[in-house]
């Protein structure tokens, strides 16, 4: 600023000071006071309003630790309960923003760590050794008045029927798996066998609850889709991946409550069956 115009602007603060201060300018004071104050509350609002989206924030993340720990508080596998709580978190805070691949991918991994941890107990390694080889559906013989294991036939990549014969040809996707210790396993393999003996105690009955599993396995591949393309970014995704993933996109509204749904089940079907009861053991030749 040159020195003619911070003179001339001085002289003016000096005049606008001295009309402010006389006692009968009361109207041109009260005209600056409210130029001054209104300048004054423009930037505390500015302030408050940064306050109070922080406190909003931080008030909807506590409330969503609180559900998650809520959700939790009696599961069963005590030493991974922070980690799940974390990652519910994350996940529901996806859904605010409305981040579906974030929000599967969390999802997930809460079903992955649970499955991850179950299969390197011992008693249901020992458990799911009895029962691999054994025929993995049932169905009710009236004439035995009990429920008897059954095959279960389907089509092959030729389409030809072929017969499922053993829990392992059930639920392991690569034949040279079969028999192999669970540690070895495929993730999704490993994700599988705990649903069927936990959740679906070791049986999947033909009528009708193997709609139910159908279900349920439909889900859990539908989510493990969103949960490749989040950690993929495309990468390694085959087209026809691609485009179940942008039907699942599509309808991700429906799909955040099928998730969630498929979640909670998971949850209520470890908490309830966790460690394995009798009626498992008992089948896999295990004494009690």
């Amino acid at each position: 600023m040159d020195k003619d115009k911070q003179r001339h602007l001085t002289q003016l603060l000096n005049f606008v000071k001295e009309q402010y201060d006389h006692p009968d300018n009361k109207e041109f004071a009260a005209g600056i006071q409210s130029l001054v104050i209104n300048d004054i509350r423009k930037e505390e609002r500015g302030k408050w309003s940064e306050q109070i989206s922080e406190i909003y924030e931080l008030c909807l993340m506590k409330n969503l630790r609180e559900q998650a720990e809520d959700l939790y508080k009696v599961f069963p596998l005590t030493g991974i309960a922070d980690k799940l709580v974390g990652y519910y978190v994350e996940m529901e805070n996806a859904r605010r923003r409305n981040d579906f691949d974030s929000f599967g991918l969390n999802l997930y991994l809460q079903v992955e760590l649970i499955a991850e941890t179950i299969i390197r107990d011992e008693t249901f390694i020992k458990a799911y050794d009895g029962i691999r080889k054994l025929k993995p559906l049932t169905r009710y013989d009236m004439d035995k008045q009990s429920y008897v294991r059954i095959n279960d036939k389907r089509k092959d990549s030729e389409g030809k029927d072929v017969f499922v014969d053993t829990v392992d040809k059930y639920l392991i996707y690569k034949s040279e798996n079969y028999g192999k210790p669970l540690v070895s396993l495929y993730a999704m393999d490993k994700v599988k066998i705990v649903i069927y003996m936990v959740c679906f105690l070791a049986k999947v009955e033909k009528y009708p609850r193997n709609a139910v599993y159908s279900e349920c396995m439909d889900t859990l591949f539908a989510l493990y889709n969103v949960r490749c393309h989040d950690s993929h970014s495309g990468v390694n995704v085959t087209p026809e991946q691609e485009a179940k993933y942008e039907r699942l996109h599509e309808d991700k509204t429906m799909n955040y409550l099928r998730f969630l749904g498929f979640l909670l089940s998971f949850i209520k079907g470890v908490s309830q069956n966790f460690p394995l009861p009798d009626s498992v053991l008992s089948l896999a030749g295990i004494a009690k």
